[in-house]
């Protein structure tokens, strides 16, 4: 194995485990967020949206660079 493919096993890992965890917290908290319920609702409400959609960018990041 390469350095560029242990890295990008790295990547993915840690993005994969960290938009676990915003997931997991989301559905955790329910919550209805100006009228907008439902997962995308929760998102907001938990204010976990952004580092979701960025640790998935990671994760998707990872998975290209290993591949």
């Amino acid at each position: 194995m390469n350095k560029k493919m242990i890295c990008g096993i790295l990547l993915t890992v840690l993005g994969l485990i960290y938009s676990v965890i915003c997931f997991v917290y989301t559905l955790m908290h329910p919550c209805v967020y100006n009228g907008i319920g439902g997962l995308m609702g929760a998102f907001l409400g938990a204010d976990t949206l952004v580092p979701f959609i960025i640790s998935t960018v990671v994760m998707c990041a990872g998975l290209l660079l290993c591949f």
